[in-house]
């Protein structure tokens, strides 16, 4: 009985485990797009590049609804150029300059009332 029972559990786990998502890695071009997914979903949480082992390109990172949260660009694993980063609420979308690493400048835009707001 008891060895019946540790074989249903390990059944039970590799079930649970089968629908788990892992990383995806694709090569294209000279680098490797990789892919992460929300915690046993096939919801896709970012998608982003590497190369030379650092990462190098456009990273997207999504809600669990698909949305973007952040777009960033990285250049030999530096952050570089401008980030957009929308709040948690989807009101507010930051946009953030990176030189040499390094925040240059913020400003977000607002939508209140159905009208843009800019702000430095």
């Amino acid at each position: 009985m008891k060895k019946l029972f540790g074989i249903l559990m390990i059944g039970l786990m590799m079930a649970a485990t089968a629908n788990a998502q892992n990383p995806t890695y694709e090569r294209v071009g000279k680098q490797v797009k990789v892919t992460n997914y929300y915690e046993g979903t096939d919801l896709i949480k970012e998608v982003g590049f590497f190369k030379d082992g650092k990462s190098h390109g456009q990273w997207t990172e999504f809600d669990r609804n698909g949305e973007v949260k952040i777009e960033a660009t990285y250049v030999d694993g530096k952050k570089e150029g401008v980030w957009f980063v929308w709040s948690e609420d989807r009101t507010t979308l930051y946009e953030v300059s990176y030189l040499d690493n390094s925040v240059n400048d913020i400003r977000s835009w607002s939508l209140d009332d159905r009208k843009l707001h800019v702000e430095r």
